[in-house]
């Protein structure tokens, strides 16, 4: 079996790191190297890590980079065969590993396999994610069909969130992830960048993790927005990556009808649900931003983001 190495993403989730890590050296395939990328926690995870997880290596970050910036941490020091790019929100199932990496290595144009994501939290039977991709003509979110049939064993993909098996040979031949997008489909431009180097990524069905994030019914999750960095990124990065990725007729459309479309609803839903002022500032900052990019096709770097906003709890 090829060597895999485990990176796990974590802030303030102690609790839920601790059922991560059991699941994932409970398994039936025990990675050859488990690290933990700790973005800054303040709620004691430095010290369960040390007096729980002595076999763990882990790697502390002393400012919350983003999911990209830990992601890119590990992309650039793992050794062995592949890496898994894991959040700390996930109990993998016993087997989840063992068959995402049969299934990596039995195809070599595969880069990327990722399990089925269940509901972990209140409701087990229910598929939380199952792959899709970002429609290059509205920006709308195409999902794979949760109804699937037995029959079904694979969904492509080019949302490749959470739970990320990644090939070594693909990853190298790709790069890092960019960190200036952060989190929000930071994800979907490293796996289209990878496809066009001749790479492809699965969902494989029959692989599961139970995704333990809890639905939050706050108006800010109804919005899905949570802090004023994650709303200027939301507000952004649409635009960024049908820019990069959809035909000039394509980002016209999307442009010029679609997006406007877009932050009319947000911004009108920010006033309705009387969000903080700080939010409503931060989306008309990545407003202005994908502007900018549309024009010039510049990001600002990683540093300057991060000095402009408040660091977001528990990402």
């Amino acid at each position: 079996m090829p060597s895999v190495t485990v990176a796990v993403i974590t802030r303030n989730r102690k609790e839920l790191l601790r059922k991560c890590l059991a699941s994932v050296l409970s398994g039936t395939l025990v990675p050859d190297e488990v690290r933990v990328y700790d973005n800054a926690s303040t709620d004691g995870t430095a010290e369960m890590l040390e007096n729980e997880f002595p076999q763990v290596k882990v790697i502390e970050n002393k400012e919350n980079f983003g999911l990209s910036y830990c992601h890119n941490l590990a992309l650039s020091t793992f050794t062995t065969d592949s890496v898994l790019l894991l959040d700390d929100d996930n109990i993998v199932e016993p087997d989840m590993l063992e068959k995402l990496q049969r299934k990596l290595f039995s195809d070599p144009n595969l880069g990327i396999v990722l399990p089925l994501f269940m509901n972990g939290y209140d409701d087990p039977k229910t598929v939380c994610f199952c792959g899709g991709e970002t429609s290059m003509w509205s920006g709308r979110n195409l999902l794979n069909d949760k109804n699937f049939t037995k029959d079904t064993k694979t969904y492509p993909t080019r949302r490749i969130p959470n739970a990320t098996l990644i090939k070594k040979e693909a990853a190298q031949a790709t790069g890092l992830m960019d960190d200036r997008l952060f989190s929000t489909m930071a994800d979907e431009d490293y796996c289209r960048r990878m496809e066009k180097r001749g790479f492809k990524a699965l969902f494989l069905l029959d692989a599961v993790t139970d995704h333990m994030q809890e639905v939050k019914r706050s108006d800010a999750r109804r919005l899905g927005l949570t802090n004023p960095l994650q709303t200027y990124i939301f507000a952004r990065n649409r635009a960024v990556l049908i820019k990069r990725y959809g035909t000039m007729f394509q980002f016209l459309v999307f442009m010029l009808f679609y997006q406007p479309l877009y932050h009319a609803y947000y911004l009108f839903n920010m006033l309705w649900y009387k969000a903080p002022a700080s939010f409503v500032k931060a989306y008309l900052k990545g407003v202005w931003a994908g502007l900018v990019f549309a024009f010039t096709g510049k990001l600002p770097p990683l540093a300057e983001i991060l000095k402009a906003f408040s660091q977001p709890e528990g990402s």
